[in-house]
């Protein structure tokens, strides 16, 4: 298992165990679908609810893609969430160096993007999510959460371009039994059903798949992958990934070497909110 999924896990244990009596339910997400947070927490009597992001020391976020369109940089037409005025501006920073940037590869470059800017859209990305705070460990190991607004406060944020392959298209049946021989390879004694509808194939398990889980290798496919995608409970469309190379931005984080948070704004703000 990886360090951020054990985090993950620990976090939601850390929550249950550090907030008690207080009228709430918290449920672990951790699987692949990015327009999701990793833990909710919902009020019981209110209904209400919110996102916890769990963020490993040194991690990353709120990645965005951009396209290459008549010898400029434009936002990825298939990116989750709209663009706004920080996307934007980052955008128009490539635009200004476009020479510089255009032929970036896996390696990636850096970007002078002013920190209120990254800040901005790291912000209103998680805030496309409802989340509200954000766990991480600080430099003694201690689990500690931090208030959305505090963001900077605890992590420094680097801009990166970077090549990276991005996309999935519906799979052609002519790669169903490949994908049924290669997914009983992973999962032999895991799949409750494979099935299709509305010509697409689907596979039902007996346990929900972490992020890593959902991409299957084949030797008959070249620069591509079989993903599974998450459409129910421990139930998965199985598509193909696309093989374009387009630039993405991304925003690399660590941690600050003095930083001092705890659990107690996320306590008050729930006693709040239960009040």
């Amino acid at each position: 298992m990886g360090d951020w999924k054990e985090f993950e896990k620990l976090s939601v244990d850390f929550l249950k165990s550090n907030i008690r009596n207080k009228d709430i339910s918290i449920k672990h997400f951790g699987n692949s679908d990015s327009t999701k947070s990793d833990i909710l927490v919902t009020f019981n009597k209110s209904g209400k609810s919110f996102y916890i992001e769990t963020k490993m020391p040194t991690s990353q976020t709120s990645q965005f893609v951009v396209e290459l369109d008549d010898n400029k940089f434009v936002y990825g037409k298939n990116n989750t969430f709209k663009t706004n005025e920080y996307s934007e501006k980052i955008i128009d920073l490539l635009n200004k160096n476009f020479d510089y940037y255009k032929n970036v590869g896996k390696r990636g470059i850096k970007v002078s993007v002013p920190p209120d800017i990254a800040l901005g859209w790291i912000k209103s990305n998680m805030n496309n999510k409802n989340v509200k705070f954000v766990m991480s460990k600080d430099s003694k190991g201690k689990i500690v959460s931090i208030p959305l607004e505090n963001f900077n406060d605890f992590f420094d944020i680097k801009t990166i371009l970077r090549r990276k392959k991005s996309g999935t298209n519906k799979l052609s049946k002519k790669y169903y039994d490949d994908f049924i021989k290669n997914i009983k390879i992973n999962f032999k004694n895991n799949i409750i059903k494979i099935y299709t509808k509305n010509n697409r194939l689907f596979v039902k398990f007996d346990m929900e798949l972490s992020k890593e889980d959902c991409y299957i290798e084949s030797d008959l496919l070249l620069e591509k992958r079989y993903y599974l995608s998450k459409i129910d409970k421990n139930t998965y469309q199985v598509k193909l990934t696309s093989s374009t190379n387009n630039p993405n931005i991304i925003f690399k984080l660590s941690a600050n070497a003095e930083n001092d948070f705890s659990i107690d704004d996320l306590i008050n703000y729930i006693n709040e909110e239960n009040s």
